[in-house]
Formats: structure tokens, C-alpha cells, sequence
């Protein structure tokens, strides 16, 4: 009777024992959630694109990069791992931030918790929270199929250690949230090639990445479609490097030889690529591959793979450069040198002093090599969606 007597009364205090450590009574907390956006994206575009004739090309970069290189994010899951019940799953918690910084206010039994949390994740289609279960699981998957299309914006992550205290008073948290994904994006001179269109795809990139310990994995092919970035044409310059003809602007540049066309670009936005080389291919040091795919008037379609030798690392911007031969392969050095506009431009070239032999591919060049298709035709992995 006596021992009834007890247990009713345990049962009415609110609050029953768990354990001797933990109790079941939920304690108030205040998680604070900021992002922490470290880029080297102005860096990146001041190297890359930054003098006159660049001017067109890195505007609509820089449109195109607008919504991925964000300082707020819409929506944070938040998900609580108790430690002392074995890495249990306590609560998933779904909140709008639409800010750079929120604050939310959360119940939890006093417990020692580890936390992951994504943010942004409603925005990007391709990717998927799954594995809730288990911290050690955890992950954004970047979908089933083998290519997906390019990241519309930027998904954060971020993890915490969390020792909720039995007490009255509110406790308080920062959550600091972490680029989860990465751009790159290549620009190609087309003076010597008549292109009728073009399209890329960029493989070797992680197809998923793990909150609890922000690792990435590699484990199937994963393709990234990239966006086709229409650019602006060239209409002139104060600089002493533009030469006024009669078909528009014409630049003389060490890098770009001339620019009659307008150049082409493709952008792409998923996870990082691996930090060091995946592959050695003949002398080539080849991290991941960037496949270019470019039509000629014939409907003949040459396919580049190019062997990119420098890691996309997340929250980066990566830029590259080169130009097309006639046959529409790519290379990323030009097969001329560069034309001398003193005294007749291009269209009209004058006897003169004996122009600059074309530069030697740099040592430390981000191509690491090309493998060229020429006449390629679709197999089972085309996808006329890359047009």
C-alpha cells in the first residue's frame, strides 16, 4: 500500500526519472542560428576577370552568382542527437530564418546533445535530408540519378555540441553555419571556332555530404549541369588596349589574343570537389573533369574533357579559362600569338615589329590536361537537357 502510495506520487511531480543522470522535464533554450559565409569569390573574380575587356564577362558572372553567394537563407533544420541515449534522435526542428542571423527559442530535456543543422535546404530541389536516424548518418544526398542540375543557391551546414543544464534560467546556443557547396565556372574564346552551340557538364564532385562531421563522399559518378551564361558584347573601351574597327570593338590582350566574338561561359554550382588528385593520367595530376560538349554549323560535336588539376573547395569560386580550336576542341593555350594593333588592327594588319610568340601553358595552370573526341555522337548518357 505504502509502495502504490509512492508511485502515485512520483507520477503526479510532472516529471518522471529517466535514469539517475537525466531527467524527462523539457528545459528552455535559445538556439542562435548565423551564417558564416567565407568566399573567396571577389578575390577570385579581381584575378580572373578583373581588367577592361573583362568588363561584360564578369557582369553576367556576377548576376549569375547573385542568388548562390547569399548572406541569409530562408530555412533551418535543426536536428538534436542525445548522447546519453546513445545518439537517439530527440527532436527535428524546422524553422524560417529569412535573415542572417535568427533566434529560436526550443524545449529539451537536460541532456548532452550534438546537433546538425542545414540550411536552406527547401531552395535546392536536387538535394534531400536523409538518414535522420543516427548522427553518424546524416547527410544532403544530391538525388538517385546520375547528373542533376546545377544549385540554384547556397546550402549551409553546421554542427554543435550542446550540454542542456537542469535549470530554471534560459540557456543560450550559437549555431554557426558553413558554405556547404561551391561554384565554377568556365570562359572560353571563340574567335577561331564557329560554334552553333554548346553545353557542360562538370563530374567528379562529391554526391553527398555528412553534417556531423562536414565530410563529403564520393561513392557513385555524379554529374552537374551547368547553366549557359549569356554575355553581353563588348562596346568599347577608354582603354589604350581597345582599337575601334569597323565590325565593333576588337581588344588586344596577352590572355585573350583578340575578342571579334563574344565569348561563351557556363556556370555550375554543387559539392566540393576532392582536396587532392583522384587520378594521375599520363603526366597529368587530374581532380576532377569538366566535360564540354560544343557543336559546329555541320552538326559535327567535338567533346573536351578537361582535367582540372586545382580543388573546388566549398564556399569558393572557381574561374577557367581557354580557348577553342577550329575543330571546336578545347585548349588552354592559344595556338597563336597574340595580334599587334599598332598601326592597322587585325582586320588590316600593317609590317610591323615581330609579334610575342604565344605563352608557354603556366606550371602551375589550373587545366591539368584535355582529352579530346572529335565527331563525338550521343550514347546512352546524353541528355538533351544540357542544350
Amino acid at each position: 500500500m505504502l509502495l502504490l502510495a509512492a508511485l502515485f506520487g512520483a507520477a503526479g511531480g510532472g516529471c518522471s526519472w529517466i535514469d539517475e543522470q537525466e531527467r524527462d522535464c523539457p528545459e528552455t533554450i535559445s538556439v542562435t542560428c548565423t551564417l558564416n559565409l567565407v568566399s573567396n569569390k571577389e578575390e577570385e573574380m579581381d584575378d580572373m576577370l578583373g581588367s577592361e575587356h573583362d568588363r561584360p564577362v564578369r557582369a553576367a558572372l556576377e548576376d549569375y552568382l547573385t542568388g548562390v553567394f547569399v548572406r541569409s537563407v530562408h530555412d533551418v533544420d535543426l536536428l538534436f542527437y542525445d548522447q546519453r541515449r546513445r545518439g537517439k534522435m530527440i527532436l527535428h526542428q524546422t524553422e524560417v530564418m529569412d535573415a542572417e542571423q535568427s533566434v529560436f527559442s526550443l524545449q529539451l530535456p537536460a541532456s548532452d546533445y550534438r546537433v546538425g543543422g542545414v540550411a536552406n535546404r527547401s531552395a535546392i530541389p536536387a538535394l534531400s535530408l536523409e538518414n535522420e536516424e543516427s548522427e553518424y548518418t546524416l547527410a544532403l544526398v544530391q538525388g538517385l540519378s546520375e547528373q542533376s542540375y546545377a544549385h540554384p543557391t547556397a546550402v549551409f551546414g553546421a554542427r554543435k555540441r550542446m550540454l542542456v543544464r537542469d535549470q530554471s534560467e534560459e540557456q543560450r546556443y550559437d549555431v554557426n553555419f558553413s558554405m556547404a557547396n561551391a561554384a565554377a565556372a568556365l570562359i572560353i574564346n571563340r574567335d577561331s571556332c564557329d560554334v552553333k552551340r554548346f553545353w557542360a557538364t562538370y563530374e567528379g564532385l562529391a554526391d553527398s555530404f555528412r553534417v556531423v562531421d562536414s565530410a563529403y563522399r564520393f561513392d557513385r559518378r555524379a554529374l552537374v549541369k551547368t547553366d549557359v551564361i549569356d554575355v553581353a558584347p563588348f562596346t568599347g573601351s577608354d582603354s589604350d588596349d581597345s582599337v575601334e574597327t569597323d565590325t565593333g570593338s576588337w581588344i588586344f590582350d596577352s590572355f585573350w589574343t583578340r575578342w571579334n566574338k563574344t565569348p561563351l561561359m557556363v556556370c555550375g554550382v554543387g559539392f566540393p570537389s576532392p582536396t587532392m588528385s583522384s587520378e594521375i593520367i599520363g603526366t597529368f595530376s587530374k581532380i576532377w573533369t569538366i566535360n564540354l560538349y560544343v557543336t559546329l554549323q555541320d552538326e559535327s560535336t567535338t567533346l573536351s574533357q578537361i582535367y582540372i588539376g586545382k580543388p573546388l573547395n566549398a564556399g569558393h569560386l572557381l574561374i577557367v579559362k581557354g580557348w577553342l580550336r577550329a575543330d571546336g576542341s578545347f585548349t588552354a593555350t592559344p595556338e597563336h600569338a597574340p595580334y599587334n594593333p599598332d598601326p592597322g588592327g587585325p582586320d588590316n594588319p600593317e609590317p610591323g615589329p615581330e609579334p610575342p610568340v604565344p605563352p608557354e601553358p603556366a606550371t602551375d595552370s589550373i587545366v591539368a590536361g584535355v582529352h579530346i573526341l572529335i565527331n563525338w555522337t550521343p550514347g546512352a548518357q546524353y541528355n538533351p537537357d544540357f542544350e
